[in-house]
């Protein structure tokens, strides 16, 4: 790791772990997912603006990420109360996700999560989840994040099925 945005997004994935031990929504909680969140920002910005953007640095983000959410929707999911539909709502977005990165694999020999607009848009919305989440806990939240992260997975499935040259990158589905 040569460039300060890779250390950005490896703190993430330390952060990430430590929030793990975290009770849901606690002081603790916000203060390692807002540097989180902060960092997700940051790491995109200073490589995309300071010409360190590579590969391995879109992976090493994508990775933080898949890290980072995965370690605050463990720790959210206690008091979250999901139903049985929910549960495997979220696990067919997670197969989707799961066939994109095969398939991107398969077909392009390297890990490949794309930042497309509507993924952002995603990561955007799990990003102000806990804050919606202390003002209500209408279920009504949780669906429209999970309308919006399934389109978003099967938009990056297209993408994948459909590019001939992988672009980490790419925002949105096009003809």
């Amino acid at each position: 790791m040569n460039n300060l945005a890779n250390y950005i997004s490896s703190s993430r994935i330390i952060l990430s772990i430590l929030l793990l031990f975290t009770e849901p929504l606690s002081i603790y909680f916000f203060i390692i997912f807002i540097i989180c969140g902060i960092s997700d920002i940051l790491d995109g910005y200073i490589a995309k603006n300071y010409g360190f953007s590579s590969d391995f640095g879109a992976n090493l983000d994508s990775f933080a990420d898949v890290i980072f959410f995965l370690s605050f929707l463990i720790v959210l999911l206690p008091i979250l109360n999901l139903s049985y539909f929910m549960v495997l709502w979220i696990m067919i977005i997670f197969l989707i996700k799961i066939m994109s990165i095969y398939i991107g694999f398969i077909k392009f020999s390297k890990f490949s999560l794309i930042h497309s607009y509507l993924n952002k848009l995603t990561g955007i919305y799990l990003i102000l989840l806990p804050f919606l989440l202390l003002l209500s806990s209408s279920k009504l939240i949780l669906v429209v994040l999970y309308l919006i992260a399934t389109i978003a997975s099967l938009e990056e499935l297209i993408i994948i099925i459909h590019t001939h040259n992988i672009n980490l990158n790419h925002k949105t589905f096009d003809l």
